[in-house]
């Protein structure tokens, strides 16, 4: 009788916790949402979700914050939204450096695969292989040229150890045969800054335009397989003399706690496929450099999986190590 009764107990706190849950979903949002940039202010994750923010706001009818959580390659922004309460109200801006640097170092990384729920890609970019104006290079074969007729004596930029722009200028070296010495930095804003300055030469950028657009650096190409639309004055770079089919696209997108409703994420995505529809916010992710994302958890989903496989493959190529 007694165990009889717990079951009933239990079966009644069951259905009133999936009651009290359905309707906190139906709900949603109900007070402000925060959203975790896990790299420095102004770079492009940044400056994509900051785009999206009022148009998102119109469709969910709550105010979305944007904080700033930079350090260990992203994974300190990673871990914070991972441990948050999984009901959409602190989620976080996630890219292919950080899926670059999992992949790269496991063992101290954050897993964005078992920690992270996938809401939708905001932007996607082709990287531009930017150099500073002081080398007075203006083609990928002059570079290249450059490079080699001064050995060791050049440096390349990165957002880290084992980021997207490392693993990719990576695959540059490697086609090239050019040693060049690795510099990470915690943002792209400091690399073009020291680009500008002559004390680094090149990087793969995914947010290149706003600084090529001020003068601060020289574009000398993109990694998409076709001319990039955001910047039609540069050719890819796939297509060039010196290397031939080298291509590669960056991303970032919102992702959730593991465990989010999926109703919560849903209802997240909607919000910004319809902000990425929005004609204001198309151009300005456009006048950044970037494209628009699809917007949904399923296309983020392939994404990150696609990313894991070609990351995997060039660290195994190149036998390359990182520091943990």
């Amino acid at each position: 009788m007694n165990s009889w009764i717990s079951n009933i107990t239990a079966a009644a706190a069951a259905c009133i916790s999936l009651v009290t849950c359905t309707a906190a979903t139906a709900a949603f949002p109900e007070k402000p949402i925060r959203i975790v940039v896990p790299t420095a202010i102004g770079g492009p994750s940044d400056l994509c979700i900051r785009t999206v923010t009022e148009a998102m706001y119109a469709n969910l009818g709550q105010p979305l914050s944007v904080e700033n959580i930079t350090g260990a390659t992203g994974n300190i922004g990673l871990e914070r939204v991972a441990n948050a309460a999984p009901d959409g109200y602190t989620i976080v801006q996630a890219s292919a450096a950080n899926t670059a640097n999992w992949v790269a170092r496991p063992k101290v990384s954050f897993d964005i695969v078992s920690g992270l729920k996938p809401i939708g890609k905001v932007c996607v970019a082709a990287f531009t292989l930017a150099v500073s104006p002081a080398l007075g290079v203006k083609t990928v074969e002059e570079f290249i040229r450059y490079a080699k007729a001064n050995p060791g004596k050049l440096s390349y930029g990165s957002i880290g150890y084992g980021s997207s722009q490392h693993l990719v200028a990576e695959m540059f070296a490697a086609m090239t045969g050019l040693g060049i010495l690795h510099v990470p930095f915690r943002g792209e804003p400091a690399v073009a800054a020291e680009m500008a300055a002559g004390r680094i030469h090149m990087m793969f950028m995914a947010g290149a335009k706003p600084f090529l657009d001020g003068g601060l650096i020289v574009g000398l190409a993109t990694t998409n397989r076709d001319t990039w639309i955001p910047i039609p004055s540069l050719a890819p770079i796939g297509k060039s003399s010196a290397l031939p089919g080298f291509s590669y696209n960056g991303w970032n997108g919102l992702m959730a706690p593991k465990g989010t409703p999926d109703a919560v994420v849903r209802r997240l995505s909607e919000a910004l496929k319809g902000a990425l529809a929005d004609e204001k916010v198309r151009s300005v992710i456009r006048s950044l450099g970037n494209d628009m994302g699809a917007g949904t958890p399923e296309d983020l989903a392939a994404q990150i999986r696609s990313d894991i496989s070609k990351f995997k493959r060039i660290i195994d190529e190149r036998q390359l190590t990182f520091p943990e």
